[in-house]
């Protein structure tokens, strides 16, 4: 009898790992990764680590691992700068990032690989456990970037920003323009690919407390989240962010007006002024609109 020998997996898997400065539990976390796709025989896997300028002994435990590809940063550019340089260098069809600060479950990959379908663009580790930060400015922070993107988007999404995530590399391909070298890059993706109509799937997974300082400023990156995603209100549905502050800027001008017309019997400059703000605001958001579309139908044409 005449066996033919088996073949070989079509499907491809990249697991890209971000380093800087984690020479605590490097060598940990490459070790579980390599356990985890050993024992799973649906994929091929390739496992890339990117150097990001780190300063301590991680370069040296990466010089001594074998059987990953490890890519590297003279100096340190950034969390997204990291993954970037990773998914360029890939061609994998689906993509596995995880950090390497022992927070993350890892073995969960089984899981998030086991939930892939044809219509789905993203898993996303959603986390929770004692890792999440009882602090309760960042749980408000956290909150309010959830809200937000719910009113602009019109999904609430469990957890904007894991860094524990599958996706499709066509997905990175089509937001490359917009994702930045910051921590942000995670949250870009997510609420792009939520504007564009993909599906996402949110699954619990456990978060443990990191190894190591934490490069994360809450307030000052709390701040470039919001403007992050009232940048990508503006550049997807601007109408959903400019018509809300159009409406709310002419609430404040008529009561305004009222206060002006009970106090001094007539309408002041600031009313006014208001009020050409109001209308300036809402001209701006139908101009964008406008674009946005034209680029749209633009775009749709040229692929067809």
């Amino acid at each position: 009898m005449h066996l033919e020998p088996p073949r070989e997996s079509s499907k491809t898997c990249a697991i890209i790992i971000p380093i800087y400065n984690e020479e605590g539990c490097l060598e940990k976390t490459i070790s579980q990764i390599k356990q985890i796709v050993a024992r799973i025989g649906d994929y091929k896997f390739e496992i890339i680590c990117v150097n990001d300028g780190s300063s301590d002994s991680t370069p040296d435990i990466l010089d001594l691992q074998d059987d990953i590809t490890i890519l590297t940063h003279e100096v340190n550019r950034g969390y997204g700068a990291a993954l970037r340089t990773g998914l360029d260098y890939c061609h994998q069809e689906w993509i596995f990032i995880c950090d390497a600060d022992d927070s993350y479950e890892l073995g969960d990959l089984e899981k998030l690989l086991e939930a892939t379908k044809p219509d789905i663009q993203m898993i996303v580790g959603a986390r929770e456990g004692i890792g999440i930060s009882s602090n309760p400015f960042k749980r408000l922070a956290r909150w309010i970037l959830r809200k937000m993107v719910h009113g602009l988007t019109g999904v609430m999404v469990p957890d904007l920003n894991s860094g524990l995530r599958l996706f499709r590399r066509s997905l990175y391909l089509e937001f490359r323009h917009l994702l930045p070298m910051g921590f942000s890059f995670t949250t870009t993706i997510t609420v792009s690919s939520l504007y564009s109509g993909y599906h996402i799937r949110f699954i619990p997974t456990k978060y443990h407390k990191r190894h190591g300082k934490s490069s994360i400023r809450p307030v000052r990156d709390f701040m470039l989240f919001c403007i992050l995603i009232i940048r990508l209100a503006s550049y997807f549905e601007p109408l959903n962010f400019f018509l809300p502050a159009s409406f709310f800027v002419l609430c404040l001008a008529i009561f305004r007006s009222v206060r002006d017309i009970i106090v001094s019997d007539h309408i002041g400059s600031l009313s006014v002024i208001m009020f050409i703000l109001a209308f300036q605001t809402f001209v701006i958001g139908v101009l964008a609109d406008v674009i946005v579309r034209r680029s749209k139908t633009g775009r749709d044409t040229s692929q067809h």
